[in-house]
């Protein structure tokens, strides 16, 4: 991947995001006008939704992984979750990174992402025993060859959870039905977010360990952490068929969350946005006049290099 600037959503439990909806139609749709934009933004976009073929899967008795679609970036788990124990996947990515995803209660299937491109992916699945003891369940060892590098930032995945019938499908059309082309998608969908959402100072305060977003209870409440927004944003980008990256990391020794988003005729778009703590800043050229930036300058921005990447979803 070759990044060009950067689409920057700090993980800050400071932020403070205000402003009034300019979107209030929005919110007073019928259901039979949602349903209606939903089947037109399908109509423009196919949503591609992982499934578990069965075709290529490693079995024991109670967790499943299917690996039939790996060239699509991800696997699938499928696990019988009856007890109160918990269960993990751990992901040990190419370049040695590793990845711990918790599978929720009630034998949800996850969707988990192979983020890290091409290559060698060891996937494992534990129980919880006591203490910080785990015990294997099942694990394989694959070999991954994407169909496209950004084939896992195109469908939903376990932080980045939505399907065809999310509302934010059908208000990220609603958004960007008017746009010539992705810049302008972004844009909109940039300016809902800052208009339109406040920060839930009460939930950081209390995020319990493991949390994932609800993504359409965070889109109902306009409300919510960094984490939500980032999600979110991401979710909707991919909703209209633009690859959209989900990266974790550190800015200083501040753990933070920013998004990098592909177009076809640029690849990796990254440092489009950030929230700095305090305000919104977007840093394209053609846009940013007026908006208070994180950097003194542009250039500063672009040649930052305390940002360090943890995490890509």
């Amino acid at each position: 991947m070759k990044p060009l600037f950067k689409i920057f959503l700090l993980f800050l439990a400071v932020a403070t995001i205000a402003g009034c909806s300019r979107n209030n139609h929005i919110q007073e749709m019928s259901e039979e006008e949602a349903a209606a934009l939903k089947a037109e933004s399908l109509s423009n976009f196919d949503i591609p939704i992982p499934v578990a073929s069965g075709v290529n899967v490693e079995r024991c008795d109670r967790v499943t992984i299917d690996y039939s679609n790996t060239h699509d970036g991800y696997v699938i788990i499928l696990h019988d979750n009856i007890v109160a124990s918990e269960l993990r996947v751990v992901v040990k990515a190419p370049h040695d990174e590793t990845y711990i995803y918790i599978l929720r209660d009630g034998g949800t299937a996850e969707v988990i992402p192979l983020a890290e491109g091409n290559g060698e992916y060891t996937i494992s699945v534990f129980e919880h025993v006591e203490g910080d003891q785990y015990k294997q369940l099942n694990s394989i060892t694959i070999d991954v060859t994407l169909a496209e590098d950004h084939a896992p930032f195109i469908r939903p995945s376990q932080f980045v959870n939505y399907n065809r019938d999310s509302h934010l499908v059908a208000l990220a059309y609603d958004l960007t039905r008017d746009s010539e082309n992705t810049d302008e998608k972004i844009t909109a969908i940039y300016a809902f977010v800052v208009d339109n959402f406040v920060y839930d100072y009460e939930l950081a305060e209390s995020v319990p360990s493991g949390y994932l977003p609800n993504l359409d209870n965070v889109l109902d409440r306009r409300k919510g952490i960094c984490f939500d927004y980032a999600s979110l944003v991401t979710a909707m980008l991919r909703s209209q068929g633009i690859p959209a990256m989900l990266e974790i990391g550190y800015h200083g020794e501040e753990y933070h969350a920013w998004i990098s988003v592909y177009c076809p005729e640029n690849g990796w778009i990254e440092n489009r946005f950030n929230h700095n703590g305090i305000d919104w800043a977007m840093r394209d050229p053609t846009v940013e006049s007026g908006q208070k930036r994180a950097h003194a300058t542009r250039q500063e921005a672009l040649n930052d290099e305390e940002y360090r990447v943890r995490y890509n979803y």
